[in-house]
């Protein structure tokens, strides 16, 4: 006689694997005594996942393409060569009265125009108008603080689509290449990781730049590429995510997201709140959006909970903070710059 079978959907199913992931080097699961040399473990793992260092660095390689005198600041277009001979265009933004060596903010778009938003560009690669609404011109918002600012196209949108793409101004390539590299064994955000990595590497050998201050930020993807970048490497010294930092299982899992998000394996090793962890104790402010339906409330708290712990085991629970903002998903300008300026005694 055969019985009823359970009912048992799909998410039911998906919920599970979500829940269950071994996360066999998170921090909760180990608790670790040596928290620099658990950080040490997860980092060298979580490379190799990514294969972020499959290619070795080289000597720098830029180019200026063109500059312009805005109001109160420079902006150049950068062409930066990146460690698998990419190139990563990119707005360099210098403001008119600079006091160097100053801090740089690499502000990393969301999903959309890409470089152009962050950088208020009026118009994208297309001659299309630009909307800037949600404070998201935060290379903008940096310039005219004193910071330099670099804005990079990230792969997958802007002028880092295929050349197909571009011809008929498509939105964005992230799946045919996260596709792509899932067939090499690599991964969209490993790349992206990478390319950032090559920003960093250009950073350095600029004159103007304070080392001890490169700084990230992003709203959405960007603030997703955000933790993934600080996480794994170091001479980024602070990191200020926006709508772009949950647990995996409250969002990643249990939300639709484009597949530029995902990276093979990564439950096995940790959640999210444990790539928050590795940047202790640098500087990270976590914002959130209080009604952001892709980057539950919920879900970003414990995250945030988790990460302190880390925080905490490092000697600097005063490093991390949460903000809320009153809206969805977008960036929310108004703790970030207090924020650096407490954690560098107002230096720009």
């Amino acid at each position: 006689m055969s019985l009823p079978l359970p009912a048992h959907s799909m998410r039911d199913c998906f919920a599970a694997l979500a829940h269950g992931g071994e996360r066999r080097l998170s921090f909760e699961r180990l608790q670790p005594a040596d928290w620099q040399q658990w950080q040490a473990e997860l980092r060298e793992a979580l490379r190799e996942l990514l294969a972020v260092d499959v290619y070795e660095p080289h000597e720098v390689c830029a180019e200026v393409v063109s500059e312009e005198q805005r109001d109160g600041y420079r902006r150049q277009l950068l062409r930066v060569q990146g460690r698998d001979g990419a190139v990563i265009p990119a707005y360099w933004l210098i403001p008119d009265n600079l006091a160097a060596p100053a801090g740089v903010m690499i502000a990393l778009h969301g999903h959309g125009a890409g470089k152009v938003k962050p950088a208020a560009a009026s118009q994208d690669y297309w001659g299309r108008p630009v909307d800037i609404s949600g404070e998201r011109d935060y290379a903008v918002q940096a310039v005219r603080r004193g910071y330099l600012a670099l804005a990079p196209d990230l792969r997958g949108f802007g002028e880092m689509m295929f050349p197909e793409a571009l011809e008929v101004a498509k939105e964005n390539t992230c799946t045919e290449m996260a596709m792509r590299a899932l067939m090499v064994g690599q991964s969209l955000p490993g790349m992206r990781v990478r390319d950032m990595s090559s920003l960093v590497d250009w950073l350095l050998t600029q004159p103007q730049v304070d080392p001890a201050r490169i700084f990230a930020t992003g709203q959405s993807g960007g603030g997703t590429l955000t933790v993934w970048a600080a996480a794994l490497d170091e001479r980024i010294t602070a990191a200020l995510p926006s709508c772009g930092l949950c647990t995996f299982e409250h969002s990643i899992m249990a939300i639709h997201h484009c597949p530029c998000n995902y990276v093979a394996g990564t439950m096995d090793l940790c959640e999210y709140y444990d790539l928050a962890g590795l940047i202790a104790p640098r500087p990270l402010l976590i914002i959130a959006g209080a009604l952001d339906s892709i980057f539950p409330l919920a879900g970003v708290r414990i995250a945030y909970e988790k990460a302190r712990e880390v925080y905490q085991a490092a000697g600097k629970p005063e490093n991390i903070e949460l903000f809320v903002g009153g809206e969805g998903h977008r960036y929310y300008a108004e703790r970030v710059w207090g924020f650096l300026e407490e954690k560098w005694e107002g230096t720009p």
